[in-house]
């Protein structure tokens, strides 16, 4: 028979505390990392520019409204989402561009030395 769950003493933790204690953990994480790669976040930027470019195409012909509007400024606000949808993207992973830029540029410096 299986033993019977126990709860925890302690009340559940609140959702802010939650996110308070994953933003500390992040912070810590990233300050405990080895210092960055000149050429991964050049890599990186080249992904982003891909992908803003794949996305600016892929939101042409989108119907008026919705999360932008339809106003005199709705098309700074869509180009500008974009944009941060790409960044955000290359930042988490990407899509596998920026590791293949990153070899090839690696592979170059190699052979012109």
């Amino acid at each position: 028979m299986l033993p019977q769950a126990q709860l925890p003493a302690s009340p559940l933790a609140t959702s802010s505390s939650l996110i308070s204690s994953a933003k500390a953990q992040a912070d810590l994480a990233k300050t405990a990392s080895a210092p960055k790669d000149p050429l991964m976040e050049k890599a990186k930027e080249f992904e982003a520019v891909f992908l803003n470019e794949m996305l600016q195409n892929m939101f042409t012909g989108l119907e008026d409204g919705g999360t932008y509007g339809s106003a005199e400024g709705s098309d700074a606000w869509k180009s500008m989402l974009i944009n941060e949808y790409a960044n955000n993207l290359s930042q988490s992973g990407g899509i596998g561009i920026a590791a293949s830029v990153h070899s090839q540029l690696l592979e170059l410096q190699e052979n012109s030395a």
